[in-house]
């Protein structure tokens, strides 16, 4: 079966999805600004700590300080890319690589959300939790596919053996 996402020769990319797939995106990428801007416990994901100690309360003060607002416009560039660029035909390199940070951070988010972990099994099909499992995994699949198809112009030197 042939990749839903291509690179053209202009260097522009397709990401082949139904309409449907679309709107989904584009409207879970239009509710996440709201929950980063309240700092919901389901973004903590996004901004990783960088000292974890309890004698390193101080640094992870200060590298707050420095980093928050950069990393939420960041979230926030990405994710307004993705929500008005969801029904267009191609993507420039720009705006492909701002599909595929929306669409990680969106899966982090549902990830939280579901306390998905290793030992996880899928939820019943009668749970809930369901349809978010669903859509994670689908954000999951889309984000490989888009990872797989940059990481085609690596070098193959030091490249590890077999498909990532």
């Amino acid at each position: 079966m042939s990749s839903p996402i291509k690179r053209r020769r202009d260097g522009r990319y397709v990401i082949r999805l139904d309409a449907n797939a679309r709107v989904v995106l584009a409207n879970l990428a239009a509710q996440l600004p709201e929950a980063l801007d309240a700092r919901d416990p389901m973004v903590r994901r996004l901004f990783p700590p960088a000292y974890t100690a309890d004698d390193q309360a101080a640094a992870e003060r200060d590298y707050r300080e420095l980093v928050d607002t950069a990393l939420t416009n960041h979230h926030l560039r990405s994710l307004e890319t993705l929500v008005s660029t969801a029904e267009t035909d191609s993507l420039s390199e720009e705006e492909f690589l701002a599909w595929l940070d929306a669409v990680g951070s969106l899966r982090l988010v549902l990830g939280t959300r579901l306390d998905v972990h290793e030992d996880m099994e899928a939820p019943d099909p009668q749970d809930p939790r369901a349809a978010e499992y669903g859509l994670f995994v689908f954000l999951g699949e889309l984000q490989y596919l888009m990872v797989e198809l940059l990481a085609e112009d690596l070098p193959d030197e030091g490249r590890p053996e077999g498909a990532l």
